[in-house]
C-alpha cells in the first residue's frame, strides 16, 4: 500500500476557533526563503563520516519511515560509508535522488530535497556536471499543490546556489535562462515568481562592476525579448528578483541597492523607449516597479542613496541637454518619469526635502525652452508627459510656502510653453486628487488659458469644463474671494485682449461665446440622421496620469474646431458649463429659449 497524504497546517492566529486550517495562500505568505541570513548551521562540522551527507541519511532514517525512503535507503546502501565513497559513486547517487523528485514520492520529496542540498555541500563543484538537471528537477516540484514541498524546493534551490556560488557567479546568464520560466515567462502563480525571487536573489548580490552589468543587460534583453502575451508577467517576476536582491532587514535597503540600481538605469538608457508613452516600454516600467517596491518597503531615511543615484543620473543628463541639443533626450524622460514615481509613491512621505525636486522640475522647464525646433515629436512628447507628471506630485506633496514660491514659477513657465492637451490633463488630475489650493493657484490659469485658446481649441476645452462640472470636480463656494469668481460660485470670464492696431477685441468673452454657440443653427434632421457620438478621441481626452489615453490626450486639439455629428453632445456640455458661468440672466434665457425653438421645429 502507498504512504499518501500530509499533516495541514493549524492556525495560529486566534480568534474564536483555534483549529481553523489555515489557507493555501495564508501559508504560502508565511514562507521566506532567504539563506544568506542562516549562517549557524555553516560552522558546523561533519561527524564519524567526515560527510553531511552521511549525517543526514541517518537523521531522515530516524524521522521517515515510509516504504519509498527505506527503498531509497537500499539502493544507496553501498555507496555512503565514506566522502571519498560519496564522491566516487556521486553518478549512482544523484540518479537514485532524481529518481524520487517527484510527485509520485510526496512523502519522501522533502527528505531527498534536503539530501540533495547536503549533497551539494559534501561535494561543491563535483556536482557542476549534474547542475541544471538537478535545477529542472527542482523547479517542476515547486509547481506542487503542497506548501511543505514547495518551501522545500524552494529552500533546496537556494542552498544548491548557496554553496556553488563561486563557480556560478562568474557567469549567472544561464542560471537565470533556467530560472525565467518560473519568473513569468510561463504562467505561474504570484507565490512560486516570489520564492524563485528570493533563491536567486542570494547570488545576484554577490556581483560587481561589468559582471553586474552584463547579467543585467541579459535580464533586460529578456524582458524585452518576451512573447507579448507573457511580458507583464515576466517583468512583474524580474522586479521582485531585484527587489530582492536591494531588500534588507526590517525596513532597510541592502548596501549594493545604489549600484543595481545604477546597473538598471545604464540599460534603461540603452533599451530607449520608443513612442510618446514611457508606461508602453516594459524596460522603464521595470525600473518603476523596482522603485516603488523600494519605495513602499524601506523609510526614509534608509533611501537616501537611491534619491542620491536618481538625482545624480538626472543631473548628469540634464547637463548634457543643456550643452547639446543634440543630446539624446529620452534617458531625461525617463528619470522625469521616474522622479514623478518617487515623489507620489505613499503620498510623498519617502520624499525628505522637496527644495532639490523642485530645482530639477524647473531645470526640466528650462531645457524644454532651449529644444530645437526639429526635435522628434514623440521625444518631445516624452519629455512634456515627464515634466507635467512631476510638477502634478510636487504640487500635491509640497509645503504651501513652497507651492507659493517656487510652484508659481513653474507654472507661469508650464503655461507658457507645455501644449494644451498636458496642461488640461495636469488640472484635471489635480482636482480629481482633490488638490487643496486648485481653486486659489490653478483656477486663474485655467481662466487665462481659455480665454486665449478659445478661438483655436473651442471643443477641447468646452468638454474639460463640462468634465468638470459634470463629475463634480469643480467645487467653488459662494462668498469665496477670488478674481475670477463671483460671489455666487461661478466662473468669470473676462473678455479677450484686444491688439492696440485694430480697434475691435481679438475674440469675444467666452461666456458669451457659450450663448451663441448654444442658439447657432444647426441641421437637426441631419444631425438625428447620424449616430450620435463625440468627435474621435474627445471621449476619454483627458483622464489625467492613470496610464491611459495619453496618446488621445496629445491628439485632442487635432478636432477642437469640428462640428461634426455630436451636436446633442455638444449643447448637453455648454448647458452642462453655463450654469457654473457668470452669464447675464436675459441672454441666458434668451439662447437657452432659441434653442429649445430649434429643437421643437425639427421634432
Amino acid at each position: 500500500m502507498k504512504d499518501t497524504g500530509a499533516v495541514p497546517q493549524l492556525s495560529t492566529t486566534g480568534g474564536a476557533n483555534r483549529f481553523c486550517l489555515k489557507s493555501f495562500q495564508q501559508r504560502a505568505k508565511e514562507i521566506e526563503i532567504n539563506v544568506s541570513r542562516r549562517i549557524v548551521r555553516d560552522f558546523d562540522e561533519p561527524d564519524e563520516h567526515g560527510s553531511y551527507f552521511a549525517e543526514a541519511l541517518q537523521k531522515w532514517s530516524e524521522l521517515n519511515c515510509t516504504r519509498d525512503y527505506s527503498a531509497f535507503i537500499r539502493r544507496i546502501h553501498n555507496y555512503k560509508q565514506s566522502l571519498a565513497q560519496i564522491l566516487y559513486h556521486k553518478e549512482e547517487i544523484i540518479c537514485a535522488i532524481e529518481d524520487y523528485l517527484t510527485t509520485e514520492h510526496e512523502l519522501v520529496v522533502v527528505p531527498m530535497l534536503d539530501l540533495m542540498a547536503t549533497l551539494v555541500r559534501d561535494l561543491q563543484d563535483e556536482v557542476l556536471p549534474y547542475y541544471e538537471r538537478l535545477v529542472r528537477r527542482v523547479l517542476a516540484l515547486i509547481r506542487s499543490e503542497s506548501i511543505e514541498v514547495i518551501e522545500a524546493a524552494c529552500n533546496a534551490l537556494a542552498y544548491l546556489f548557496k554553496y556553488l556560488a563561486k563557480t556560478l557567479i562568474a557567469d549567472l546568464r544561464p542560471t537565470f535562462t533556467l530560472l525565467a520560466p518560473m519568473l513569468g515567462v510561463e504562467r505561474q502563480r504570484g507565490h512560486i515568481r516570489r520564492f524563485v525571487a528570493e533563491s536567486m536573489a542570494f547570488m545576484v548580490r554577490k556581483l560587481r562592476g561589468e559582471a553586474l552589468q552584463q547579467f543585467t543587460q541579459h535580464v533586460v534583453h529578456s524582458v524585452v525579448e518576451c512573447p507579448p502575451n507573457r511580458v507583464e508577467g515576466f517583468r512583474d517576476g524580474v522586479a521582485l528578483l531585484y527587489f530582492e536582491c536591494m531588500r534588507g532587514v526590517d525596513t532597510q535597503l541592502y548596501s549594493r541597492a545604489p549600484a543595481m540600481l545604477t546597473a538598471l538605469l545604464r540599460e534603461l538608457y540603452r533599451e530607449a523607449p520608443a513612442g510618446r508613452r514611457l508606461e508602453d516600454n516594459d524596460v522603464y516600467v521595470l525600473v518603476a516597479s523596482v522603485l516603488k517596491l523600494c519605495l513602499h518597503h524601506a523609510k526614509r531615511e534608509p533611501l537616501q542613496p537611491l534619491w542620491a543615484v536618481l538625482l545624480a543620473e538626472y543631473d548628469a543628463k540634464a547637463s548634457a541637454m543643456a550643452d547639446s541639443a543634440a543630446a539624446n533626450a529620452q534617458p531625461l524622460a525617463c528619470l522625469l518619469g521616474l522622479l514623478a514615481v518617487a515623489t507620489l509613491v505613499r503620498k510623498g512621505s519617502r520624499v525628505s526635502d522637496y527644495k532639490p525636486l523642485l530645482q530639477r522640475c524647473a531645470t526640466a522647464f528650462t531645457i524644454a525652452q532651449s529644444l530645437p525646433a526639429d526635435v522628434d515629436s514623440d521625444t518631445a512628447a516624452a519629455l512634456a508627459h515627464g515634466r507635467v507628471k512631476l510638477l502634478v506630485g510636487l504640487l500635491l506633496q509640497s509645503d504651501f510656502a513652497d507651492v507659493i514660491s517656487t510652484g508659481k514659477v513653474l507654472l507661469d513657465t508650464a503655461f507658457a510653453c507645455e501644449p494644451l492637451p498636458a496642461l488640461l490633463a495636469m488640472a484635471t488630475t489635480l482636482a480629481r486628487l482633490e488638490w487643496t489650493q486648485w481653486n486659489q493657484v490653478l483656477l486663474p490659469y485655467l481662466v487665462r488659458l481659455t480665454v486665449s485658446n478659445w478661438a483655436s481649441d473651442r471643443v477641447a476645452l468646452l468638454l474639460f469644463w463640462a468634465e468638470l462640472v459634470q463629475q463634480g470636480l469643480f467645487k467653488v463656494q459662494a462668498g469665496a474671494v477670488s478674481s475670477v469668481v463671483t460671489l455666487r460660485g461661478h466662473i468669470l470670464f473676462p473678455a479677450a485682449a484686444g491688439d492696440a492696431a485694430q480697434k475691435e477685441p481679438s475674440g469675444p468673452c467666452v461666456s458669451q461665446a457659450l450663448l451663441d454657440w448654444l442658439a447657432s443653427p444647426v441641421d437637426w434632421v441631419a444631425v438625428a440622421s447620424q449616430p450620435q457620438r463625440l468627435p474621435a478621441d474627445e471621449g476619454d481626452a483627458f483622464p489625467g496620469f492613470s496610464g491611459e489615453g495619453d496618446s488621445e490626450m496629445a491628439d485632442a486639439s487635432s478636432c477642437s474646431n469640428t462640428d461634426g455629428p455630436a451636436e446633442l453632445a455638444i449643447m448637453s456640455a455648454i448647458i452642462s458649463v453655463l450654469g457654473s458661468v457668470a452669464v447675464d440672466p436675459g441672454l441666458l434665457l434668451a439662447s437657452l429659449g432659441g434653442f429649445a425653438a430649434q429643437l421643437t421645429t425639427a421634432i
